[in-house]
């Protein structure tokens, strides 16, 4: 078989680069890598072998129903793992070189699985290292092919530094864009108090309804460089413990011994404590040009009624008699919320009959219970 063309490259690489800026794209990368060394299957994961993470799965010419047999019963048993782990980064292994005869012939997955569908050599390399994440490509020669000639090797070893910068770069963009998505639309959009803070406790983003609470002052202060901080030392302790528990959730630290809540309660000036929820926000790789490890804290009060739009959508309550059991919440007697709302003390207690109908409640006690209880 003749060499192929060293321009034969140039599409391919595009493919890769192009499949980093649009990840609907990578199958079709796949392919091109595949048809580069004349293979017949390609299969491309990137794992983190650490926390069980699978970001990306792309298959070429292999059947997904048989993959997933594959998945399910063989890849505990697959001896191309170890081989492949422990192989160098960026350089092509064969199995027909890296493992004994006796092992592809005697192994499960060879016997019962590979070689029943045509398998004459697979190509691993293991791509874009960070920590415990790889990038590990396979291509298969299928059915009545050779083997991998050494200049289909050759100029599959051209390509591995691509493939390890395109994969790398995907990676960035795709924390990037989340990142971007989140703070321009997960925290805007949300109408409770929600802040990202960063790995130092400064507030990078936050909503107008944080904001609001933050001007407050009740149970929130920004220091120097809008390092954010409880009014109470001891609020400011339990939060304190939170994040740096939800920091190490964010570094992939798992086996951290956290004894901390994830949700703090803060107490206010007045009525129940206000609930800080904690979260990570994860690091994508081990040294990324976008800083993303962080927190996301969410604050909740008690007392906020669920959306008049959820109200109406859950239980068909009409948007006048959604007002009215959102007005409930804030006590008093039914004239007090008649007059909240505008309307007669009857117009209330004919809308409120209706309303124990539609909730399925006969109690206002039983329906502000049924309301508080709804997620916001």
């Amino acid at each position: 078989m003749n060499a192929p063309d060293i321009h034969q490259l140039d599409p391919v690489i595009s493919a890769l680069y192009e499949a980093t800026l649009e990840p609907d794209r990578w199958p079709g990368a796949l392919q091109a890598m595949a048809q580069l060394g004349e293979a017949q299957a390609a299969v491309f994961v990137d794992m983190d072998y650490a926390l069980s993470v699978l970001w990306r799965h792309v298959l070429h010419n292999v059947d997904e129903e048989a993959h997933h047999v594959y998945l399910k019963r063989y890849a505990q048993l697959d001896p191309r793992l170890p081989v492949m782990m422990k192989a160098p980064e960026l350089q092509w292994i064969s199995d027909v070189e890296a493992l004994p005869a006796a092992t592809r012939a005697e192994n499960p997955v060879y016997r019962d699985y590979l070689v029943p569908r045509g398998l004459q050599e697979c190509l691993m390399a293991k791509t874009a290292v960070e920590g415990a994440r790889h990038g590990n490509l396979v291509l298969l020669k299928v059915g009545a092919a050779d083997r991998f000639s050494a200049a289909q090797r050759a100029m599959l070893a051209l390509l591995l530094p691509h493939v390890d910068r395109a994969v790398r770069i995907s990676r960035r963009l795709s924390a990037f864009a989340r990142a971007l998505a989140f703070g321009s639309r997960g925290i805007d959009e949300s109408d409770e108090p929600v802040a990202a803070l960063t790995s130092t406790g400064q507030v990078n983003e936050a909503n107008p309804a944080f904001e609001c609470l933050l001007a407050n002052g009740d149970i929130f202060v920004l220091g120097r460089g809008r390092t954010l901080r409880c009014t109470s030392d001891d609020a400011q302790a339990r939060l304190g413990r939170s994040i740096a528990d939800a920091l190490e959730l964010a570094k992939g630290n798992t086996r951290h011994d956290g004894r901390s809540s994830p949700v703090v309660a803060v107490d206010r000036a007045e009525g129940p404590p206000l609930l800080v929820t904690v979260a990570p926000l994860m690091q994508m790789g081990a040294h990324p040009w976008f800083e993303q490890a962080g927190v996301l804290i969410k604050v909740s009060d008690p007392l906020r009624p669920p959306s008049e739009a959820v109200l109406q959508q859950g239980f068909g309550l009409t948007a006048a008699e959604a007002r009215l059991a959102c007005t409930l919440l804030g006590g008093g007697t039914l004239a007090d919320v008649a007059s909240r709302i505008g309307v007669s003390a009857n117009t209330v207690k004919t809308q409120l009959q209706v309303v124990f109908q539609k909730t399925r409640t006969t109690r206002q006690p039983e329906l502000v219970a049924l309301l508080r209880a709804i997620q916001h």
